[in-house]
């Protein structure tokens, strides 16, 4: 029984489902749906700076049942000193979700028109990696955050559109020019087209993929090397890519064990957006990594990647990815939602507390570089990411429209 009301109409009693059209890193609450019950989580909403939201009227009061007991928002006693005003919402934000869904739309059909046997939409591609590319370099922070963060199925098509807008940051922090950055875009979009050949069964494989499923999964950018091949329209690059993203500078990678420099520079960048996407998002078989763990354990592997670029990949995305979680001097736990180019050290975080029962209270927005007197990180909160990750506003960094 979800209604959607105005902000200004919640009263104590009521069950929130939800802000209407807003980010959630933009929201005062961690949860996206609970029962009011605390006058402060009321003053909260009120000051939010957002219009409407959802409440389920079977789990709490409606607003005629709210009118007829006299109750009136803004006559709540409070409890709690008033909070500042919450952040209003980022325009870049909000268009890079249209653009996440638009971008996975466009990639779901691309995914089966190749399992259908069909020829590949060129135009299609590249109009995507347009936008991507447009949307990176306007404001890279805003696309990466909403891509970054993707559901279990949602994987093989929001990873080719991650890769892609790492892609085109990678470039950026490297010096290329936009047509350098566009081209690595295009070839991070395709370079898992090969996976279309590959068996659902095997790709979302819920448990340990066998010896003879894992060479089957091996035969990707092979596949999709030859795939991309029988069309004049796709370049060089792009086909590169798909075949040697897996390619290691130690020669330890596949499909041909190239080493090096051998490696092309746009193969080598998407190796490693690849394997960070990779592990930062949630798949059948496994949580995704906490996002500053997952630069902390690629940044151990010896051989692995090309040491330079890999330098210039964290200082794109920072030590403290978007979506990390981090431990505070006092006490807090701090969710990273931007980082500050003037001092990877001191992201912006929403601050929180729980206790045992995952109970989350003294959530705030906080810009480390602003106010550097206010907190301190101490540590990354890896351990403390996979407690709370299961949490549906960590899930996605928006709301989404209840129906």
């Amino acid at each position: 029984m979800l209604k959607k009301i105005k902000v200004e109409e919640l009263v104590l009693g009521m069950y929130f489902a939800g802000f209407d059209d807003a980010a959630w890193m933009n929201h005062p609450f961690w949860k996206n749906k609970f029962l009011i019950k605390n006058p402060s989580e009321l003053k909260q909403a009120h000051a939010s700076g957002i219009a409407h939201c959802w409440i389920d009227t079977a789990k709490g009061k409606d607003v005629q049942q709210a009118q007829e007991d006299g109750e009136v928002a803004e006559e709540e006693p409070q409890a709690a000193p008033p909070e500042a005003p919450m952040p209003q919402l980022d325009p870049a934000l909000m268009d890079a979700q249209a653009l996440r869904e638009n971008a996975k739309k466009a990639t779901q059909a691309m995914f089966a028109e190749i399992r259908m046997g069909k020829v590949l939409d060129m135009d299609r591609c590249v109009s995507v990696v347009e936008e991507i590319a447009s949307s990176v370099m306007q404001s890279p922070n805003a696309l990466m955050s909403v891509v970054r963060l993707k559901l279990a199925d949602e994987y093989t098509y929001l990873h080719s559109v991650a890769v892609c807008a790492l892609m085109v940051a990678l470039g950026r922090t490297l010096g290329m020019d936009e047509t350098a950055c566009r081209e690595a875009g295009l070839g991070g979009f395709l370079h898992d087209i090969g996976k279309a050949f590959i068996p659902h069964e095997i790709l979302n494989k819920p448990g340990k993929l066998t010896e003879e499923e894992f060479t089957i999964v091996r035969k990707h950018p092979e596949l999709g090397y030859k795939y991309l091949s029988q069309d004049p329209n796709v370049p060089d690059y792009a086909r590169d890519v798909c075949l040697h993203h897996h390619e290691k500078i130690d020669g330890n990678g596949y499909p041909e064990g190239q080493r090096g420099g051998t490696i092309s520079l746009y193969a080598r960048m998407a190796a490693i957006c690849d394997v960070y996407d990779a592990l930062t998002s949630e798949r059948p078989y496994k949580r995704g990594w906490d996002p500053a763990e997952a630069i902390s354990a690629m940044a151990s592997w010896t051989g692995h990647f090309d040491r330079a670029m890999f330098l210039a990949f964290v200082k794109t995305l920072g030590i403290y990815p978007v979506g990390s979680i981090v431990k505070l001097e006092s006490g807090r736990s701090g969710f990273v939602i931007r980082q500050n180019a003037k001092d990877l050290t001191r992201p912006v975080l929403k601050v929180f507390r729980y206790n045992d029962s995952m109970e989350v209270s003294d959530t705030e927005i906080l810009d480390l570089l602003a106010t550097p007197d206010a907190d301190t990180i101490v540590a990354r909160g890896g351990e403390e990411w996979a407690r709370v990750s299961h949490l549906d506003s960590l899930q996605l960094l928006s709301t989404r429209t209840p129906s």
